[in-house]
């Protein structure tokens, strides 16, 4: 018996240097085998999915089912069109296609797209998210993110990222991981220390030599690097790491920590937890949203959190 609900699809294909194209086909044969009726939306430039996700989210009857094929941007488009119906009715659905992939590390997903497709039509009941939610003053914007944002070193890894011709070819063989990391290791060496002013609703701290500012809702960025593995994205909370400039055997050890869950035990490395949090830069730095680029600027930008329903 076809589905009763409501479902959307909404289609990056060039998500993944073409992962998400090569992937529809087998999962729209095995969406028709599930006898799932729905609409198919392809997205055709930067933003399209924004509109398309704040369309639905006016128009489709409560509790459609919006599923996102496509890589952590095209999730961050849907999510952003969504959040703009305050208490939207849309139950978000993800299957992975990018070459970061880090919100199905996070929540659990699958990142393999057909098994991702089984474990979402397999849920009963969707689960409440916890979503990031930003204003930054000097640029006058505020947005949405599921993944975190980064200023400074990681966000410069991912402006050399994005324009790295390996990134293409690396995620055509499902290798999207190590174009951000051929880009770490040369903009290790660009990136200038920075001073930085943290505030949240405990405190306020100031450091002159900040080099990693990242504000994170779930343990991963980077495609897989587990900056925060305590981070969830069920605590109402986000988690704010700030890693000081080293040299570069140190930053060598702390990547490495990293892995085993140790860096922040080490004084270069600190950690804030709050419902609330602002960052203060002079200095025009990178700044990355879900791996989307911010441009370089100088940042004042609050934090706090919204929620979104997802299937997962």
């Amino acid at each position: 018996m076809p589905s009763t609900k409501n479902y959307v699809v909404l289609l990056n294909e060039f998500a993944g240097g073409g992962q998400s194209k090569a992937a529809w086909p087998k999962l729209a044969q095995r969406l028709n085998q599930h006898l799932i009726n729905y609409q198919l939306y392809r997205t055709e430039y930067p933003g399209h999915a924004t509109k398309l996700a704040y369309k639905l989210a006016q128009e489709a009857p409560a509790d459609t089912i919006l599923i996102v094929v496509g890589g952590d941007g095209t999730l961050h488009e849907a999510l952003n069109g969504l959040q703009q119906i305050p208490k939207n009715t849309i139950i978000l659905a993800y299957i992975p296609c990018g070459s970061g992939n880090d919100f199905a590390r996070g929540a659990g997903i699958s990142r393999q797209p057909l098994t991702a497709l089984e474990q979402l039509l397999k849920v009963r009941q969707p689960r409440t998210f916890d979503v990031g939610h930003y204003q930054e003053a000097l640029a006058h914007e505020h947005g949405f993110f599921m993944n975190n944002i980064g200023i400074g070193f990681d966000a410069a890894v991912v402006h050399a990222t994005n324009r790295a011709p390996s990134k293409r070819y690396l995620n055509k063989y499902h290798l999207g991981s190590l174009a951000y990391i051929v880009s770490l290791v040369g903009t290790f060496f660009r990136q200038q220390a920075f001073p930085v002013k943290i505030t949240s609703q405990q405190t306020t701290t100031e450091f002159k030599r900040a080099f990693l500012v990242t504000t994170t809702n779930h343990p991963y960025f980077g495609g897989g690097v587990p900056i925060m593995p305590s981070a969830s994205m069920h605590d109402h909370k986000l988690d704010l790491v700030v890693m000081e400039r080293v040299n570069t055997l140190y930053f060598i050890f702390l990547f490495i920590m990293m892995f085993l869950h140790l860096h922040t035990h080490f004084k270069a490395v600190h950690h804030f937890k709050a419902e609330e949090l602002r960052i203060q830069t002079a200095s025009p730095e990178f700044g990355q949203a879900d791996g989307e680029n911010m441009g370089k600027r100088a940042f004042d930008i609050t934090f706090d959190v919204h929620h979104q329903r997802f299937l997962c």
